[in-house]
């Protein structure tokens, strides 16, 4: 059997067995074509699903990221599973070192792997500098698209969009009450990111479930229509956003997600300035759950 044939689903961010987010990565997808990666994402129906291929402009491995309906430039959550899926399978070693640079459509990120834990290495990626949107979202038009009141919106923070890749609607709200309330009313969800020219939302408090956590999210996709258990791109946008609006120095967070669709997840963020300039990286491990092959 082709290596490029074989992928593994790995659980991104997992707190523990069926947490965390699943991505189908292919590991050695060298020669497969464009039109069969889409397939291939459309058949195995996961949010993404990621093929490594060789590097074309001084990386070390080039990613590509599909959902079922379309190519994507970036991803969080199967950029770790990818990573953690050439560990799994000796495409990467310990012996290889620690630090990394991937590109993709995005451009290229640095990957920095912590060796730690040998069963449970910890995947950190850089995220693309932050863009902040000048679009003015209202209390008003957000409490309508996710069918919740005014007063569930924190006023001491703004609504705000914030792309590290893909484009994210920054919601905080005022407790885990509030967050848990949001509905997702995908329709009226894809007509705001249309008018924003964004792609998700990311909701967020300061309430958590784990009290050693620091913030509880959650993630609604409307290209999909369903909620994501752990964005990785979503937590840096959200990250960034902090820097900006709430926390001026450096910081490190850990996210939980997920519990409201049953996957819990638990994504490290850090936020640190660099000759002026903000950084923002986003990590964490995860779980092998599958491994299987394509016979055609």
């Amino acid at each position: 059997m082709d290596a490029n044939k074989n992928f593994v689903v790995v659980n991104a961010f997992a707190d523990g067995p069926f947490g965390g987010n699943p991505a189908a990565v292919f590991p050695q997808a060298t020669g497969i074509s464009s039109y069969v990666m889409q397939a291939l994402a459309r058949q195995l129906n996961l949010v993404e699903t990621v093929f490594v291929v060789p590097a074309e402009g001084g990386a070390d491995f080039r990613l590509r990221y599909f959902t079922p309906l379309e190519e994507i430039p970036v991803a969080g959550h199967p950029s770790i599973a990818a990573w953690l899926a050439m560990i799994h399978k000796g495409v990467v070693s310990k012996q290889g070192g620690s630090n990394y640079i991937q590109e993709n459509p995005a451009g290229k990120q640095d990957i920095h792997i912590n060796w730690h834990s040998p069963t449970k290495p910890v995947v950190t990626m850089k995220q693309p500098p932050a863009e902040f949107s000048d679009y003015e979202f209202s209390r008003a038009e957000i409490a309508s698209v996710f069918g919740i009141d005014e007063s569930h919106i924190n006023t001491d923070l703004p609504i705000k969009g914030v792309n590290t890749g893909l484009g994210h609607i920054i919601v905080p709200l005022t407790s885990l009450d509030a967050l848990h309330r949001a509905q997702r009313n995908i329709e009226p969800l894809q007509e705001l990111c249309r008018l924003a020219n964004l792609r998700e939302a990311q909701l967020f408090c300061f309430q958590t479930i784990n009290n050693t956590y620091d913030l509880h999210t959650r993630n609604i996709c409307p290209r999909e229509g369903l909620e994501d258990p752990a964005c990785g791109v979503g937590n840096g946008a959200l990250t960034a956003y902090l820097s900006k609006f709430h926390w001026k120095d450096e910081f490190s967070l850990q996210i939980e997600q997920g519990t409201i669709v049953q996957m819990p997840s638990v994504i490290h963020t850090r936020a640190q300035k660099k000759n002026g300039e903000l950084e923002v990286f986003v990590g964490g491990t995860g779980i092998i759950m599958i491994e299987g092959q394509i016979l055609q």
